[in-house]
């Protein structure tokens, strides 16, 4: 058995299925059946049960998939260390729009004093798989309840609704919550119905189906500024923006949490890292 056969056995343990393997490994269906089946045949072992609805881990294919994944986590950690034995390469997940608006350009200038660092920057909406160890540092708007990182709450973010002064100029007032489902409401793609936003949406609209979805905030953005509805976001981004706030009684508090992986508690990259993400954000925190 190689790793390569183990990465077979996480994306079919992740997917539950064949097609959706392929996809995510990038290679034929066919192939992932194959060294599916030359996987069991090495290990003497029986890993996946299948039936109508996919691939499902039997009781010992679970135990092989927790061990793979353990494995996982230290071949990515050290894919991040350098030939002096110091890490050098940090992935960094956001939230979308803090960290595009906010701490982008901030961390970028931090490599350029330090060109031995590397930085991977993710933003976006998508939780990072914490069993995984998809990022080493991580900006969270939702408390974590596991994983092997050290957090540190920072504050809270507030959210509000809002709509452009071209939405606005077409009503004569302010609307009320009541009239919220007589506006063009801008909400969330249905495969992010469990965010928060897109929940906070739903209770203020009383799930009234929104005039326009999307899967990402920059787009629920630049629809707003186009005066196409009314949406929620951070507050310090629609004042940026120029955009009016709509029920401003109405807001959401969101704690924010910064997460630092176990492994990178002694880097000094680490620290400077997080320490560069905490002073940015203090002016923008509750």
């Amino acid at each position: 058995m190689n790793w390569d056969d183990t990465k077979i056995l996480l994306a079919i343990g992740r997917t539950g299925g064949l097609s959706r393997s392929a996809k995510l490994l990038g290679i034929s269906v066919s192939t992932v059946h194959r060294r599916a089946v030359e996987l069991e045949k090495s290990l003497n072992a029986i890993l996946f049960s299948r039936d109508s609805d996919g691939y499902t881990l039997t009781h010992v294919g679970k135990h092989f998939f927790s061990l793979a994944e353990k494995a996982e986590e230290h071949l990515i950690a050290m894919e991040r260390y350098n030939d002096q034995g110091q890490q050098s390469l940090f992935r960094i997940a956001l939230p979308e729009l803090i960290g595009q608006q906010l701490l982008q350009s901030k961390l970028t200038a931090l490599q350029l004093k330090h060109p031995d660092l590397q930085l991977e920057i993710l933003t976006s909406v998508v939780p990072v798989d914490f069993s995984r160890r998809e990022a080493d540092i991580i900006l969270r708007l939702v408390r974590p309840e596991s994983g092997r990182y050290i957090i540190r709450r920072l504050g809270q973010l507030e959210y509000g609704l809002y709509c452009s002064q071209y939405y606005l100029a077409s009503f004569t007032e302010h609307a009320e919550t009541a009239d919220l489902l007589n506006h063009r409401i801008i909400g969330w793609d249905r495969s992010l119905q469990y965010t928060f936003l897109a929940q906070w949406m739903r209770e203020l609209t009383q799930d009234a189906a929104p005039a326009l979805s999307f899967d990402n905030m920059h787009s629920q953005l630049r629809a707003v500024i186009e005066g196409q509805g009314i949406t929620a976001l951070p507050c310090f981004v629609a004042k940026a923006s120029g955009l009016v706030p709509i029920l401003p009684e109405q807001t959401l508090k969101q704690d924010v949490w910064l997460m630092r992986h176990l492994d990178t508690k002694d880097s000094d990259y680490s620290t400077l890292i997080s320490e560069t993400i905490e002073k940015e954000l203090q002016e923008y925190l509750l």
